[in-house]
């Protein structure tokens, strides 16, 4: 609980620098869509080389992009799976503990489209959760 205190409080500092609602927005929902990508060790170099070609903050995305850390990560990439292997095959996915199982089509491609899919869902509602909540905090000041 004291992480997302941090969190917003980092959030509302950058609205006082003179950062827009919509600006501050979309860093963050660009870090959360960045922190679903399935590639262990990544999200940083991504994070910075995106927020650099947007010219966004950076240390915003990359706050963005700590959704995903070594206590959610294992429940995103199942969860990921199951939505990736739903979509694709119309079924919840099947563990198989097979030697001949091709696991290029049966795990890793519902993980990365589970992942794209979730990463839309979360970034857009982020987005539009911490616009409304940073406009209404400045309208309320």
């Amino acid at each position: 609980m004291k992480y997302f205190v941090k969190l917003k409080d980092y959030i509302i500092r950058f609205n006082k620098k003179g950062l827009s609602p919509t600006e501050i927005a979309f860093a963050v929902a660009l870090g959360n869509f960045i922190g679903f990508i399935p590639i262990i060790g990544t999200h940083t170099v991504i994070a910075i080389g995106l927020s650099y070609i947007l010219r966004l903050n950076t240390l915003i995305v990359f706050l963005g992009t700590q959704i995903s850390n070594p206590i959610s990560f294992p429940f995103q990439i199942f969860i990921s799976a199951e939505i990736g292997n739903l979509i694709l095959n119309g079924r919840f996915l099947e563990i198989k503990f097979s030697g001949n199982v091709n696991y290029f089509n049966h795990y890793i491609w519902p993980i990365i489209l589970g992942g794209l899919v979730l990463g839309i869902l979360v970034s857009g509602l982020s987005f539009f959760l911490i616009r409304y909540f940073l406009n209404k905090r400045r309208s309320s000041a």
